[in-house]
């Protein structure tokens, strides 16, 4: 078993500044995790485009049993942006915890003074074509039904809207670029 150093989500070659769904929508996606991680850094890119602002950002790694998400770790950060341009953002996590391989899944929460001035470098093969079809099989990645000021310890997946149910889901494909880091 290959014990890594850093897991990011998917390529930074395949990013692009995006915007994601409003404030307090909770993304969840799955990720494979192909080694054991010490986990308790979270790095984040985002760009800001004016000249303040202030955010909260939260990260949840959740595990998924039957049909049940649940919270396994989490940190979360408030800031302050003080210039326009690409920035780096690092949130600490509750605990160290030793990630194992396999299927996890990341959840992402934001919250800003100026949420439609914030972009996050997003998965570029990610769009919106999928608004309409109706998809069936697991739940891959979506967002919370209701929005939500804090990450939920738990969440039935059938509390999520999940990509490609065939209804408009503005931008509940997009997923925010993740850096994990030990």
């Amino acid at each position: 078993m290959a014990r890594l150093n850093i897991f990011n989500n998917f390529p930074l070659n395949d990013v692009a500044l995006g915007r994601l769904a409003g404030a307090s929508t909770l993304h969840i996606h799955y990720v494979y995790i192909p080694g054991s991680i010490s986990f308790n850094n979270v790095n984040i890119i985002f760009s800001q485009g004016h000249t303040s602002a202030s955010a909260t950002i939260s990260f949840g790694l959740y595990s998924l049993t039957g049909s049940t998400l649940s919270l396994a770790n989490s940190a979360s950060r408030a800031f302050n942006t003080n210039a326009n341009g690409l920035s780096w953002i690092s949130l600490a996590t509750s605990a160290v915890q030793d990630i194992t391989p396999g299927d996890w899944f990341f959840a992402f929460l934001s919250a800003s003074s100026g949420q439609n001035s914030i972009s996050y470098a997003i998965h570029n093969t990610l769009s919106n074509n999928l608004t309409n079809v109706q998809l069936g099989g697991p739940f891959i990645r979506g967002v919370l039904t209701v929005g939500t000021a804090a990450l939920p310890a738990s969440i039935a997946t059938s509390d999520m809207r999940k990509e490609g149910n065939g209804s408009s889901t503005t931008n509940s494909t997009h997923q925010p670029y993740l850096l994990l880091s030990a």
